[in-house]
């Protein structure tokens, strides 16, 4: 459970040992204590083999021997080592946690109902964009969402805040020309005012006119509150419903002659389909059927994303299977040429014992010596002089001064020799 960081700095490495996923939140400032960062406050050159850095290597790299100091820089500037499987996984999981956000603060702009993370994966993907380890994830979240809007991949925006507003009376000029220049949806509401010298103004807003609103607020001495962060339309609809409030935006937003959008008229919708959806009523459905019935365009972009992962899942799979035919095939021949090399070394060492031995024979033949009395073969010089110490050679003397014939060494073994010296 120990994760290094690495710096290599004049000629030098220098290690780290920290706990897994707390270098991360140190950079990204959620971690600001080294003790939950660290296993142990030392500068190493090997963290696997428990190896310390020099004190004279950190004083000629980083011009002091401040453990702690050298300690900050490497986690703030050094390599984080991870594996394969150990880099995979954080990026799915990054992944992962970029398309939750988008999708719980993204909507279509029509139906104002949000995007599965599933859609929202495939766009990211389909928009290219790159997922950086260490930078932080909040501005990810905003790049993301912008790339997939650039790259006109799904159409999506950013669900509106709620928010409300208390300001003096005398200051509404200041406050409604500010509300015309962003262009901002006003609800005000003056019964609610306990004091008739204020004014109340509930909005919904883009969540980046939030700072804008704030300063407002102080420098009118108002008060502003969020009463809902992320404004959606949730639960199961009519699609009757939909396109009643779509023909209203038209409406408001200028279009009298044409009450049905553009959209419907490219599906051959008119207002008579609209009255015959009210005289029969058609049972609820899901958010992702009204998306595509109202934006016909992005249901084939769907179906055309879908069929392009199976035809890449069906390459992907092809690929790996040959891939581990391919391994497969080095393998046998990998262990093909090991047995052969085997073979061969076992020859050649077979080879090295048999001359030798041959050698050794050679040697021993030519080097050999006998004894006349005894008549024995000795293959060496020091056998040789052993002989005439031992009883065997004594005991064929003896009985050379008697005149007998000499024994051989097995005979020598049988006879009572002890009796024999003993008597003499």
């Amino acid at each position: 459970n120990v994760a290094t960081v690495r710096m290599n700095k004049g000629g030098k490495r220098f290690e780290i040992a920290c706990y897994r996923n707390k270098v991360v939140n140190y950079r990204q400032g959620i971690e600001t204590d080294l003790s939950e960062v660290l296993q142990t406050e030392r500068v190493f050159t090997n963290v696997s083999k428990g190896e310390f850095s020099k004190s004279k290597d950190l004083k000629k790299v980083f011009g002091t021997t401040d453990e702690e100091a050298i300690i900050e820089l490497i986690l703030t500037k050094g390599d984080l080592q991870v594996s394969d499987l150990e880099r995979s996984q954080q990026y799915e999981s990054m992944n992962r946690e970029i398309a939750t956000w988008i999708s719980e603060h993204g909507v279509h702009p029509v139906t104002q109902r949000p995007y599965t993370i599933p859609q929202i994966r495939q766009a990211m993907k389909q928009s290219r964009y790159i997922i950086h380890p260490t930078r932080s994830m909040k501005k990810q979240y905003l790049e993301c969402f912008k790339k997939i809007q650039e790259k006109d991949v799904i159409k999506i925006v950013r669900a509106k805040m709620k928010l409300k507003l208390t300001f003096p009376e005398n200051k509404w000029s200041t406050i409604d020309e500010v509300f015309g220049a962003n262009s901002m949806q006003v609800e005000t509401d003056e019964e609610q005012c306990q004091d008739a010298k204020s004014r109340i103004a509930t909005l919904l807003v883009d969540p980046s006119l939030y700072r804008t609103l704030e300063n407002l607020a102080k420098e009118v001495n108002g008060r502003l509150e969020i009463l809902k962060h992320v404004v959606m339309r949730e639960g199961d609809s009519r699609l009757e419903e939909e396109i009643r409030q779509n023909q209203k935006q038209q409406n408001l937003a200028g279009n009298d002659d044409n009450h049905v959008p553009a959209k419907y008229q490219d599906n051959k919708l008119s207002l008579q389909v609209d009255v015959e959806l009210k005289e029969k009523p058609l049972e609820p459905i899901s958010d992702r059927k009204i998306i595509q019935a109202i934006d016909h365009d992005s249901s084939d972009e769907y179906a055309s994303m879908r069929s392009m992962r199976k035809d890449q899942n069906r390459a992907q799979k092809k690929s790996k299977k040959a891939k581990r035919r391919e391994k497969g095939k080095d393998n046998e021949r990998q262990m093909h040429f090991e047995v052969e090399e085997n073979k061969r070394r076992d020859r050649a060492v077979t080879k090295n014992i048999n001359d030798e031995t041959n050698a050794l024979t050679t040697a021993s033949s030519s080097e050999s010596r006998s004894c006349n009395t005894c008549g024995g073969s000795f293959t060496n010089m020091n056998l040789y002089r052993a002989h005439f110490r031992s009883d065997w050679h004594r005991y064929n003397i003896k009985l050379k001064l008697k005149g007998l014939a000499p024994v051989s060494d097995k005979e020598f073994s049988l006879c009572d020799a002890d009796a024999f010296f003993s008597s003499m």
